[in-house]
């Protein structure tokens, strides 16, 4: 096997590869966890408390 043929198996393996992960990430996900993800920005955050001032004895 000379290295043209090396390199084009590593290629095809990769891009194998991204294709599935391509697929594993946009097709078989629901739709659902996406449309709540791009909302979170969006939503407002919890009221933050200040802290608990102590005093010393």
């Amino acid at each position: 096997m000379d290295t043209g043929t090396l390199v084009g198996l590593i290629t095809l393996i990769l891009m194998l590869v991204f294709m599935g992960i391509v697929i594993w990430t946009f097709l078989l996900h629901r739709p659902a966890d996406f449309e709540r993800t791009a909302r979170l920005p969006l939503q407002e955050d919890d009221p933050i408390e200040p802290p608990a001032i102590r005093k010393r004895p």
